[in-house]
């Protein structure tokens, strides 16, 4: 018995000595680049996985931090020169490469009738312009509040009657300033409401008001109201309805029959449908604020869609050459030929994004700020519903297009909702996907740190060598192009020709290597019935030959619309020539150097 218990001993003592060891084993080392514009007081950090990384930065005086390439979290928090940079929740061993500009504008929040934390009537805060053009702004959370009412964003002027600015959205600094004033919504009377009450929240199961603005209450009987229940509002006579960001689900049926005009609500909304407002044929306009910090920038390339809108902004005044497309035109236009071509006289500007987002919102997005003397090229894909715009209704595929627009959800005020369906599902889809948060300081990039744009909007980086499996569908099929059935694409190139926009229309990369067997003979037919279809439309040239524009699947990099970039500058040169050719500019593409 001694000696078995002191061999049970002589174990513990061995588990234990090891103990910590093995725990100093597993926690990780996180260390920030050193630069020559911060020093990293507390370098070289051992974690435990999941746990917070924090350190303490002293910056130059010239610059600030803007960002990391960490990807996830991070709380930046500046007291002067002195940075607390909390990277969260870590989970591998890592290095960490900050970000800093010295570019800044300052903008002054005016709580406008509300009041700060402490009391405050303003509040300033600064902000880098080295990753976006414009301040992304505050979204209200912890800044101010005002018993009983809603922050439904910001304006230029303190009565309202100036710019609009939605929660999130960004703002035109001038002379690196602005000034934004608090926007309330006073929440409509409780003894308008019908409701039940659950343990935690509230439902809204009707309203007998007549405000023509209607604040949905936050709280009732001090609990969040969380769900708009079916046939609450039918028939409501209020022009305007602002739900509170305490909404998580409006039911179907919930606004049946109402006059509503224009809808605000928050992105942390969780359930909502098209079907929620039925029968409301005056519905045109949606106003999202944010509350939630964005994703897009982690999740998708296409984040990138509102600094290519940025482009089009600040090129105002100016006359512009615009490409649009999907993806094959995002990839596929080296804009250096371009402009060398036509950069004299026009802004070059590749507004392409992705084949399978809709068309219908881009052009309504794009058409405000093309001007009279403008030119739009189009090269719609001949496989994408979206492009041909044989259809205007938002699905799941359009997360590539919801995460560029919450970069700017004001873009999205743009849209009449009338012309688009499933805009309210679209949307909550995408918003379910935010499982994790960035911040409006980043951007997409490669494993380089290389954004997906470059100044034109083009994707700037080399690409050689086809991927094995290159999924996405290619047809040639006459069908989609028949009579009658580009009528919606006509009436969007009809609305930008009244604007004064000329419209050129072109084709975008096909490979024949994709197509179906049975509709590879099929390039001549459907050249012939696209050209009768463009035809019809006054004013609207079609400039290319199909033919020209055929490829085998070598030419491809990882999609059946990429080019790697030796066949994108080929196809560039044949653009620019159809280009050329009708615009009267002298001379062909320049060559490459």
């Amino acid at each position: 018995m001694k000696i078995r218990s002191a061999s049970l001993i002589l174990t513990i003592l061995l588990i234990l000595s090891c103990a910590p060891a093995r725990a100093v084993e597993e926690r990780m080392l996180i260390f920030i680049e050193e630069g020559d514009l911060w020093q990293v007081e507390n370098n070289a950090l051992r974690v435990a996985p999941g746990d917070d990384a924090v350190f303490t930065i002293l910056m130059e005086r010239s610059v600030m931090l803007t960002g990391t390439d960490y990807a996830g979290e991070t709380d930046i928090a500046a007291d002067g020169r002195t940075v607390t940079l909390t990277l969260k929740d870590v989970r591998y061993p890592t290095r960490v490469k900050l970000t800093v500009s010295t570019k800044y504008c300052t903008v002054t929040y005016h709580a406008n009738g509300g009041t700060g934390l402490s009391g405050e009537e303003t509040v300033s805060k600064r902000y880098s312009l080295s990753t976006h053009p414009r301040p992304n702004t505050e979204t209200g959370a912890g800044l101010f509040t005002r018993e009983n009412h809603t922050l439904t964003g910001w304006n230029l002027r303190a009565d309202g009657q100036g710019t609009r600015v939605g929660l999130g959205s960004r703002v035109t600094p001038v002379n690196g300033a602005a000034a934004l004033y608090a926007q309330w919504a006073a929440w409509a009377d409780e003894a308008d409401f019908d409701w039940t009450e659950g343990e935690e929240d509230i439902t809204v199961t009707g309203y007998r008001g007549r405000d023509e603005v209607l604040a949905v209450p936050a709280y009732i009987g001090g609990k969040p109201v969380r769900t708009i229940a079916a046939g609450a509002f039918t028939g409501c006579a209020s022009g305007e309805i602002i739900l509170p960001d305490t909404i998580r689900v409006v039911e179907d049926g919930a606004f049946r029959d109402c006059a509503l005009t224009v809808l605000t609500l928050f992105d942390s909304i969780a359930q909502i449908s098209d079907n929620a407002f039925s029968d409301c044929p005056g519905l045109t306009t949606l106003r999202i604020n944010a509350i939630e910090a964005p994703y897009g920038y982690i999740y998708r390339k296409e984040s990138a869609y509102a600094d290519k809108v940025e482009m089009l902004l600040a090129a105002q005044g100016r006359k512009k050459l615009v490409f649009y497309g999907g993806c094959s035109m995002w990839y596929n236009l080296d804009a250096i030929q371009a402009d060398r071509l036509f950069g004299d006289e026009y802004v070059i500007i590749n507004m392409g994004l992705n084949g399978t987002a809709s068309s219908a919102v881009q052009m309504q997005i794009m058409a405000p700020y093309l001007e009279a003397g403008d030119v739009l090229f189009h090269t719609p894909e001949l496989s994408s519903y979206q492009q041909l715009m044989l259809t205007t209704e938002l699905t799941d595929n359009d997360s590539s297009l919801w995460c560029g627009i919450e970069n700017n959800y004001d873009l999205f005020t743009l849209v009449d909702l009338r012309t688009v369906s499933g805009v309210f599902s679209s949307l909550c889809h995408y918003l379910s996907l935010k499982d994790r948060r960035t911040d409006y300081q980043q951007f997409f990039s490669d494993d380089y740190r290389t954004p997906y744009l470059d100044k034109y909007g083009s994707v700037p980086f080399y690409r050689s060598g086809t991927e094995k499996n290159l999924g996405d569908q290619v047809f040639l099929d006459p069908g989609l192009i028949g009579e009658g059935r580009l009528d919606t694409l006509a009436g969007y190139y009809a609305l930008l020709k009244s604007a004064g926009v000329t419209v050129y229309v072109s084709y975008a990369c096909v490979n024949m290597d994709a197509v179906p067997e049975e509709q590879r003979e099929n390039a001549g037919i459907v050249d012939r019935t696209f050209r009768e279809r463009i035809g019809e439309m006054p004013g609207v040239s079609l400039i290319s030959d199909l033919e020209d524009y055929l490829y085998e699947n070598t030419d491809f990099y990882d999609t059946n619309y990429h080019l790697c970039s030796e066949p994108a500058k080929a196809n560039t040169a044949k653009w620019m020539t159809d280009l050329a050719a009708v615009m009267g500019t002298k001379g062909g593409p320049a060559d490459e150097e």
